[in-house]
Order: C-alpha cells, then structure tokens, then sequence
C-alpha cells in the first residue's frame, strides 16, 4: 500500500480526505496534473493484480476522471472531483464524485454506448458537427472492464466494482 497521505503532501491539487489499508477516499482539483498524480497512485494500489487486469482497472479509473473534470467540471477551476478507492479480498470499488450538473445517459448524444446498432459510428458524426475531438468510447470500454458500473440519480456520480477472483486477494 501507497502512503497517500505522504505521496500528496506536497502538493495542494490533491487533499487526503481518509485513508486506511482498505479505503482511500480523496479530493483533487480537475486538472490534468492532479488526475496524473492520482492515476499514478491507483496504478501502484493495483500494480499486484494479475495478468491485464490492473491495466483495465487503470484505464477504467482514469477515463471515470478523466469524464469527471472535462464533463462534471467542465474544467472549471472552482469544481472538485472526489475519489474513493475501496479494496477487499474480494473486489475493487471507485467511486468519483464531481460537483458538476450531472447528466442523463441516455441523452449523452456523443457517446458511443448510446449509438443504435444500425449507426455504430452515430456519435462520431456528432462530435465532428459540434467541434468535439475525437472520442466517445470510454464509457462502452468501461462497462466492458468492470463487473457493475452504477451512476446516481443526477448522473454526477459513478461507482466502478471489479470482483476478484479468490486466488488473486
């Protein structure tokens, strides 16, 4: 395990809001900066899983932050973005919360796991008339990655669980 508490004291982007071997829960600033520090963090809290699985959970985590501060905060310097990172035995747990509007995933137009199967590229076509880059797979990928990825109610909110197997905890 990581010493959060000393691996962001020098830094005011990232704040330790509670730590324990099982439960990390902090508070970053949405900048590309913080979401780095915090993605090499969770990379060293997952490093000992096996095989492509902590690279999953990795890419996962980091496209979940990554949505937070361009989405939720919308890069706003005034907005925060908490993280959770729960571990058991048994399974992972993120949970990011960003204090932005939230959103309705359904109505996520630029999203690919909204796009019909006749127009798997329907989103494509949506970023490219509205200015967008390129993109809007991160959530498709997630769900593929982990066992159950829940939102609450206003969408601001999302939580990430990967259930490990026995000989891996």
């Amino acid at each position: 395990m990581v010493d959060a508490r000393q691996l962001f004291a020098q830094t005011s982007q990232v704040k330790v809001k509670s730590v324990t071997p099982e439960w990390t829960q902090i508070l970053l600033q949405p900048t590309i900066d913080a979401r780095n520090m915090v993605m090499g963090f969770i990379r060293c809290e997952i490093a000992d899983l096996p095989g492509e699985l902590g690279e999953q959970l990795a890419l996962a985590a980091d496209e979940l932050l990554r949505n937070a501060i361009e989405h939720g905060c919308r890069d706003c310097s005034q907005c925060s973005v908490e993280l959770t990172y729960i571990r058991t035995p048994r399974m992972i747990q993120f949970q990011i919360k960003d204090l932005g509007p939230g959103f309705v995933m359904e109505t996520v137009e630029h999203a690919a796991i909204n796009n019909p199967p006749e127009e798997p590229l329907r989103h494509a076509h949506y970023r490219t008339e509205k200015g967008m880059r390129p993109g809007g797979f991160g959530i498709m990928l997630v769900k593929q990655i982990a066992d159950e990825l829940i939102y609450n109610e206003a969408g601001n909110e999302v939580m990430l669980v990967k259930y490990l197997a026995r000989e891996t905890a």
